[in-house]
């Protein structure tokens, strides 16, 4: 079913024929797999995060390049000991070559198929569909604006939603560093933010340092005549 749609998908948009259809119907591998044996349940977080940090796992496996020849050579083993077929470039034989557990790769060329996974900058790689697009994130929070009973009250200080958005930040520093800024390193209690301090109140921030002994004075600096002398 799969399979059909996405042929049906690619023909209503003219990117392929009949014929083209017809030819990959023929191949023994044709690129269409669906994993049924895991499912991820709608309500299930903890799953859906680890399916997301699989799909931004890095493709280099350190632990399977098994060694480095003194030429330079790299021996790198497949995934879960697998046995299969490795053509070599512009093979005209797809299927050429032994089954075996491993590749050997001249320096450059392990190189090249290592980059060519790095994405280029700026480039996306998270990209928020259906439920979670933009679009539609917006449309729920215009119509929770349009249905605030008091209409006079700040956007930003209504609702629940408005209450998670402001610990976001909090919760995205544990995901990455996992530690909780929120929480007291000392007694393990929630910390509470009492007021934030930019870089311009540099008396604010002076006061503080001196009061924690942690301000340390910038030594004069000499005049040019003396710097010359010494």
């Amino acid at each position: 079913m799969w399979e059909q749609a996405v042929f049906d998908l690619l023909l209503a948009e003219g990117k392929i024929t009949e014929e083209i259809v017809a030819n990959m119907r023929s191949w023994r591998h044709s690129g269409f797999s669906v994993d049924q044996s895991v499912r991820v349940e709608a309500e299930d977080g903890e799953g859906i995060e680890r399916l997301i940090e699989y799909f931004l796992r890095c493709p280099f496996s350190q632990a399977r390049m098994i060694e480095v020849t003194q030429e330079g050579k790299v021996l790198y083993k497949t995934g879960g000991n697998r046995m299969g077929r490795f053509p070599e470039a512009a093979s005209e034989d797809l299927l050429a070559g032994p089954k075996r557990n491993f590749q050997v790769f001249d320096p450059l060329d392990f190189l090249a198929e290592v980059t060519q996974h790095i994405p280029d900058p700026g480039e996306h790689l998270i990209r928020y569909y259906g439920w979670y697009s933009n679009k539609n994130r917006g449309l729920r929070s215009k119509a929770q604006l349009e249905s605030r009973p008091e209409p006079d009250m700040p956007a930003r200080f209504w609702g629940p939603i408005a209450r998670a958005q402001r610990k976001r930040w909090a919760a995205l520093i544990k995901q990455v560093y996992e530690i909780d800024p929120l929480v007291c390193p000392k007694c393990g209690a929630e910390m509470k933010i009492i007021s934030f301090i930019e870089r311009h109140q540099s008396e604010v921030i002076e006061k503080i340092l001196k009061h924690s002994g942690l301000w340390e004075e910038e030594a004069p600096r000499a005049s040019p005549h003396e710097a010359r002398v010494g």
